[in-house]
């Protein structure tokens, strides 16, 4: 599913009477507030959908082969994202 769809169905789900441009804005502030607070180092949690969290990988030694030498990776961070029970029936289809 893309955003486009993504709008549409949002479109639907909220009735006959909401505009593209009404549905679009609600699934762009849902997506918005969940990058903030991703930004922000905030833990999302959506009931029964999941929760989105930034892990922090620690800065550490990795040995090169191509330079024949070890290097360092700096500190890391990545944006993950563990569904809730409730959500993974729909997953195992």
């Amino acid at each position: 599913m893309n955003k486009k769809q993504l709008i549409s169905r949002v479109r639907q789900l909220m009735g006959a009477g909401t505009t593209q441009a009404t549905a679009s804005a609600a699934a762009e502030a849902v997506l918005s507030s969940i990058l903030a607070a991703a930004a922000e180092s905030e833990k999302v949690h959506i009931t029964r959908f999941g929760t989105f969290e930034n892990q922090t990988r620690r800065a550490r030694h990795v040995y090169d082969i191509n330079a024949e030498r070890m290097t360092e990776v700096a500190e890391t961070k990545k944006l993950t994202f563990r569904p809730s029970v409730g959500f993974i029936p729909f997953t195992n289809r």
